[in-house]
C-alpha cells in the first residue's frame, strides 16, 4: 500500500518539479511563445499575450515595483519622439522572426519583445547583436 501511494505522490509531484522548457527564469520564452500558435483558446493568444505583458508592467511601474534589466523603455521614448506608436501587430511579427532561430527559443518573450523594440529604435546591427549575447547568457541555464 505505501508503494502504491509513493508512487502515486512520485507520478503527481515529478512533472510540477521538472523544469518545463518553455520557460526560463520563471518567464515564459520562444517555445511558450510557438506553442501559442498550437492554442485556439483566444483568436489572438499572442496579440493578447503581449497586451497583458505590457498592461502588467504599467501596474508595476504605477506602483513603484518595476525593476527591468534588459528594459527598453528609453528605447520606446525614442520611437514616440519620432512620432510614432508602438503596433502591437507589428512587434508580434517581429517577434515571430526573431523565434524563427531556434538559439532564440530559450530567450523570454518580454526580452524578445525588447529586441524588437530596439530594431524599431533603429540601434544598429551591432548593438542588436552585442543585445542578444547578453540576452541569451542571462537565459542559458547555469551548468551545474
Amino acid at each position: 500500500m505505501k508503494s502504491i501511494v509513493l508512487f502515486l505522490c512520485l507520478f503527481i509531484l515529478l512533472p510540477v518539479l521538472t523544469q518545463d522548457k518553455r520557460y526560463t527564469n520563471n518567464s515564459e520564452n520562444g517555445y511558450m511563445w510557438l506553442d501559442f500558435e498550437k492554442r485556439m483558446i483566444a483568436k489572438n493568444v499572442k496579440y493578447d499575450f503581449l497586451s497583458s505583458m505590457l498592461e502588467n508592467d504599467k501596474l508595476k511601474k504605477l506602483s513603484g515595483n518595476y525593476k527591468d534589466e534588459f528594459g527598453c523603455d528609453n528605447d520606446i521614448k525614442i520611437i514616440q519622439i519620432g512620432g510614432n506608436q508602438v503596433d502591437l501587430v507589428e512587434i508580434e511579427k517581429l517577434i515571430d522572426e526573431f523565434y524563427s532561430f531556434e538559439d532564440n527559443l530559450i530567450i523570454p518573450i518580454r526580452y524578445a519583445y525588447c529586441y524588437c523594440i530596439k530594431q524599431l529604435a533603429g540601434n544598429s546591427t551591432i548593438e542588436l547583436e552585442t543585445y542578444k549575447d547578453k540576452l541569451i547568457n542571462f537565459s542559458k541555464p547555469e551548468l551545474k
